[in-house]
């Protein structure tokens, strides 16, 4: 499971290889689905709901004190608003989903979980009450969440799959397998891929962008496992379970205010209250 450094083609503009996005644009050009299939849309929310755990979606770049008062006060913690048009990409995101899932599923380089999920403990299935997503779980630093599926193509190898929708403008001027691009543009992904391959132990992550509407554009990246970036993180997750366990807020302060602190969910924090 060693990570595939994309390979460039030679020629006048030499575009880095693209391994899945290939693939989908031809099953989805010759329709290459099953003949009938369920598309899902799911229940979204901006801010989960504390749990007592953390999760790869939204804690790797979270700051220690704002996870201090998501684990210590619940109860106080205020989930972000969620406004229609944000909820409605959310929504058409999920049946892009799906779609391109049964795909990669139907061609056999997507696997499918089954047994018992050990995120959420439903059976794994897409019935109700199901759970069709591959979970991971780490007891030891309280953390858990489900991906996307686990890929293998021919010429990349086996890893974590993941898959986002955006506005077709955000894929603007992005080259495939741009890392070091990926990691500033998008640090919640980079750090989300990072806890995902912790957890399970895969040493690569596919990333394929699909921009929704005006030409459907396709944009993959190869994220390998970076080590220092998870020392790092453990560490930050083992000093805010040391923190709540003390109940003692970290000192140092995720942001100054302003709008940050409006948007934080963080409601005993004092520099939120200063900003409600």
């Amino acid at each position: 499971m060693s990570p595939t450094a994309p390979a460039f083609r030679t020629g006048k503009t030499m575009a880095p290889r693209t391994y899945l996005v290939p693939i989908v644009r031809k099953i989805i050009a010759n329709c290459e689905f099953p003949e009938e299939f369920a598309v899902t849309f799911q229940h979204y929310t901006a801010d989960r709901e504390p749990d007592g755990w953390f999760h790869p979606s939204s804690h790797p770049t979270m700051g220690e004190r704002r996870l201090y008062y998501y684990l210590a006060h619940p109860e106080a913690w205020q989930p972000q608003p969620f406004p229609y048009q944000a909820r409605m990409a959310v929504m058409m995101g999920s049946a892009t989903h799906d779609i391109v899932e049964h795909a990669l599923v139907h061609r056999g380089h997507l696997l499918e979980p089954v047994g018992t999920c050990v995120c959420c403990g439903k059976p794994h299935g897409k019935g109700p009450g199901e759970c069709p997503e591959w979970g991971v779980r780490d007891d030891r630093l309280g953390r858990r969440g489900h991906m996307d599926g686990i890929l293998t193509l021919d010429d990349w190898g086996s890893g974590v799959f993941d898959l986002k929708t955006c506005s077709p403008t955000v894929l603007r001027g992005v080259t495939d397998h741009d890392l070091e691009l990926f990691k500033a543009k998008w640090p919640k992904y980079y750090g989300q891929a990072q806890e995902y391959m912790a957890m399970s132990g895969y040493q690569q992550t596919m990333i394929l962008f699909v921009g929704m509407s005006m030409g459907w554009e396709l944009k993959e990246f190869t994220i390998p496992r970076d080590d220092a970036y998870i020392v790092r993180l453990e560490a930050k997750y083992q000093g805010v379970r040391a923190a709540v366990a003390a109940r003692i807020p970290p000192p140092l302060h995720c942001c100054t205010g302003g709008a940050a602190a409006k948007e934080c969910g963080a409601t005993m924090c004092s520099v939120k209250k200063v900003y409600s």
